[in-house]
């Protein structure tokens, strides 16, 4: 039974308060080259990211290589609109378990994906600089 439980992703959503501070981290941190990042920071395949243009005011979510964005899933070309997104999302809805019908998106399942814990340690990360 603990295993079971070990599998289950919590099911609450973000809501408004983590998705409106993801969204001030994004605009006001610089990751590369112009992007605000929420993404993991190591070689290769970095799963999925939050990102910020800050040229363009486009918020996107994208899978990353070497911390990066690649390929763009949902994107959003102002805050109020990505945080209303990011406000209902959960690490379930994240995770890549339920089949969406996109095949970018419900490709590598449980593969760093974003969680509610990663936006997070990034929000800690901050408060500590």
């Amino acid at each position: 039974m603990n295993a079971e439980r070990a599998k289950q992703l919590d099911v609450t959503p973000f809501g408004d308060e983590l998705a409106h501070a993801a969204a001030r981290f994004l605009k006001e941190n610089q990751w590369f080259d112009g992007l605000g990042a929420i993404v993991r920071a190591h070689r290769d395949y970095t799963g999925h990211g939050l990102f910020h243009d800050h040229a363009t005011g486009e918020f996107f979510l994208a899978r990353s290589l070497d911390s990066l964005p690649r390929e763009s899933l949902f994107s959003f070309p102002d805050g109020p609109g990505f945080t209303q997104w990011l406000a209902t999302q959960t690490d379930l809805a994240l995770s890549g378990r339920i089949p969406t019908g996109m095949p970018q998106f419900d490709r590598d399942p449980d593969n760093q994906r974003i969680t509610r814990q990663l936006i997070l340690d990034h929000l800690a990360r901050e408060d500590t600089a």
